[in-house]
């Protein structure tokens, strides 16, 4: 009883305290700058382009989803994704073109399920959907990118240098030491010899290494299993083949808390929107809409950064290494908030399945642009141009692909909405890169480097506002499909806090 008594005046306190702010909200939202914060927002709904690209058209491709069990959904998909990995460690069938045969039924199956099917359990679609198509874009890399273009995941050839590297320190250090052992009881002459056959194993050595590195690459479709371990964890950290002293990584116990706080935050972020619908929430005054948008961006924002934890926990646990801060980036990246330019913004998001995009898509198109559009067929000035425009397109194009894919796929909703906003982003981080390069943008960094501090606190602070108008002026196209179908009321039978203090 006393519990319950504390959980009512706690509910009663929260309940009050919202009240009284929605309250405030609704009562100023006629002041005028409440209407001019709001005008990037409203020039964008208000456009021709948004009205297009989030058009909902009643004849649909596909009908409304098919309700069947949570473990009918679920168990299939994650037996067909833990397949599609084994078979790469699975000696039979020999042929490579087999396995791909085999594969191709597969990644169909983890396509088409999430956009016919759904379960009770909502919150089980949409992480399902969201592992199967992040899947499905790894497994057209391993079975099909990768072999055509003959060129290896970046994450193998990373780890098989460093190896490498390794290997040679110690055939050098071996080779250089064992003779030295011999040399005082050899003439002059025998001691030239051993010095010169010394330098020959390393260099060949070194050579072996080199050339066994391309050749040991060679078949993609049969792995050991230090390969398979790499290929499963390192998409979702960043490999350069550069680590810390294992004393900086991050244990698991280190992880833990800030996983918690994260998940904590988004939880209560979910009990606080249950108190709208969709229709409530398009029909707020402003600053209170104002106010939900800005609470399910921070929705978005923690819970990507609980689940980024959480891999980086499982990792830690399974592996028994510590996340390295260098591979796992986002741990120790600022708050995109911040960010000063898309750039900026986009480096300090999250890495939860951007390398996934870049092997896909980055990497084979600027191979495609060094080899196809080089200077003898666009110039030196179109050359770089698309070595450096195309690539960032790429990117940009199969990640609005995955988002708009996720929308469709959970309610039908269009796919456009998303593309443009990864789009528009595109074309800002392609303008944000060519000013950084050009002479006004090394004037403002040489400005910015030779200034006190408060002066690159005000710069700093001028593009953090440029970025936050771009973000309402972008950030419709990427929330209209949420907004509408409430996707807060979906989810919010997995919210603890929703359970503890009800609506």
């Amino acid at each position: 009883m006393a519990i319950e008594t504390v959980l009512g005046q706690l509910r009663h306190t929260l309940s009050l305290g919202t009240d009284q702010l929605m309250t405030f909200l609704r009562a100023h939202s006629d002041l005028p700058i409440a209407h001019i914060l709001a005008t990037p927002w409203r020039w964008t709904t208000s456009s021709a382009l948004f009205a297009a690209v989030t058009y909902t058209s009643p004849n649909q491709l596909f009908g409304p989803h098919k309700v069947i069990s949570d473990g009918l959904l679920n168990i299939p998909l994650m037996a067909a994704i833990v397949i599609l990995y084994r078979m790469f460690i699975w000696p039979y069938p020999r042929s490579g073109r087999i396995k791909q045969i085999l594969a191709f039924p597969l990644i169909l199956y983890l396509v088409f399920v999430p956009m016919l099917y759904t379960c009770p359990t909502v919150f089980y679609h949409f992480m399902m959907t969201v592992i199967a198509i992040a899947t499905v874009t790894r497994m057209v890399d391993l079975y099909y990118v990768q072999p055509w273009t003959g060129v290896p995941s970046r994450y193998y050839l990373t780890s098989q240098a460093a190896r490498s590297a390794a290997d040679s320190k110690k055939t050098d250090s071996s080779s250089s030491s064992s003779p030295s052992v011999k040399v005082t009881k050899l003439t002059n002459g025998q001691i030239k010899t051993a010095r010169t056959t010394t330098t020959t194993t390393t260099t060949t050595t070194t050579a072996m290494t080199t050339t066994g590195l391309v050749i040991g690459a060679g078949d993609p479709f049969h792995w050991d299993q230090e390969r398979f371990h790499e290929e499963l964890w390192s998409p979702l950290r960043k490999q350069t083949g550069k680590k810390s002293p294992p004393s900086v990584g991050r244990s698991w116990r280190d992880l833990l808390f800030p996983f918690l706080v994260y998940y904590t935050v988004f939880d209560s972020i979910i009990y606080f929107l249950s108190f709208y619908t969709a229709e409530e929430v398009m029909a707020a005054p402003t600053l209170e809409y104002g106010l939900i948008v800005s609470v399910v961006c921070s929705y978005v924002y923690n819970n990507l950064q609980a689940s980024i934890y959480m891999n980086a926990l499982m990792y830690c646990l399974i592996t028994g290494q510590r996340a390295d801060p260098l591979e796992w980036t986002t741990l120790n990246n600022k708050a995109p908030l911040f960010a000063y330019s898309p750039t900026d913004f986009w480096v300090n998001w999250h890495t939860l399945f951007r390398y996934v995009w870049v092997d896909l898509g980055f990497l084979p198109v600027q191979r495609f642009c060094k080899t196809h559009l080089g200077p003898e067929r666009l110039g030196r000035r179109g050359s770089q141009w698309a070595r450096e425009i195309l690539p960032v397109y790429a990117v940009f194009f199969l990640s609005g692909f995955m988002h708009g894919y996720i929308v469709y796929a959970w309610w039908r909703q269009p796919a456009w909405g998303q593309m443009a906003y990864f789009m528009i982003h595109a074309t800002g981080v392609v303008i944000s890169n060519a000013i950084e390069r050009s002479f006004v943008g090394k004037a403002l960094q040489q400005s910015y480097n030779d200034g006190s501090a408060m002066k690159q606190r005000v710069m700093r602070g001028v593009g953090i506002l440029m970025m936050l108008v771009f973000h309402m002026a972008t950030a419709p196209f990427f929330i209209d499909a949420y907004q509408k179908q409430g996707a807060w009321l979906e989810v919010k039978g997995i919210s603890f806090v929703v359970r503890l203090f009800g609506k």
